[in-house]
């Protein structure tokens, strides 16, 4: 009958949304990866301090000699630079104020790629931007032959596996995929205006 195999299609599609709900965490944070060897580490903004401490972190472990901070308070550029007399001789400090969001950052991280003719990078975020940057960077570094990874803060606010559970958590995932839903309407459709 009809409305058993409606009653199918709806149970399907209800199981199917309640494992993306619950997934989500696990979902978004999918692409982040370890760190490796590269020439500079990128911590984007709208950072509330975690970014900053896990690429504090890379940085002092030796996988980059320099330090970008995009949008960065003033306190985590000074602490960054007083690190410099502890770390090789080849560390530095990059500040860049300018990029305005996500996909703005990639596009002046690559223009510095290739200016100073560096390979690869570290890109230092929050765990649940990890899916939406994955888009962001493979888009923007496509046939460059450069290359990134995805590097995730470790905040006490998160768990992929419970992400609702946390009023800061729960607004970041559903604001991410709003983002990412904009993201793809923008820059790969060319249907909306700029993002914020």
């Amino acid at each position: 009958m009809w409305w058993r195999r409606l009653l199918y299609i709806l149970a399907l599609g209800l199981c199917l949304w309640a494992a993306a709900f619950a997934g989500s965490g696990f979902i978004l944070g999918g692409p982040a990866a370890a760190p490796v060897a590269a020439e500079l580490i990128v911590v984007l903004g709208g950072d509330t301090g975690e970014r900053y401490q896990r690429a504090r972190e890379v940085w002092t472990e030796g996988y980059a000699p320099r330090l970008l901070l995009i949008n960065a308070p003033t306190a985590n550029v000074r602490d960054a630079r007083a690190l410099l007399p502890q770390l090789p001789g080849a560390a530095a400090v990059l500040t860049d104020n300018q990029p305005g969001n996500s996909w703005q950052e990639a596009e002046a991280v690559r223009a510095l790629m290739l200016a100073e003719g560096w390979r690869r990078v570290l890109v230092v975020s929050d765990p649940p931007h990890m899916l939406r940057l994955a888009y962001v960077w493979s888009a923007v570094l496509r046939g460059t032959g450069l290359e990134y990874t995805l590097v995730a803060s470790e905040p006490a606010w998160w768990s992929a596996g419970r992400w609702w559970a946390d009023p800061r958590a729960r607004s970041f995932v559903a604001s991410e995929w709003v983002k990412l839903g904009y993201y793809l309407a923008h820059y790969r459709l060319g249907w909306v205006g700029e993002p914020a």
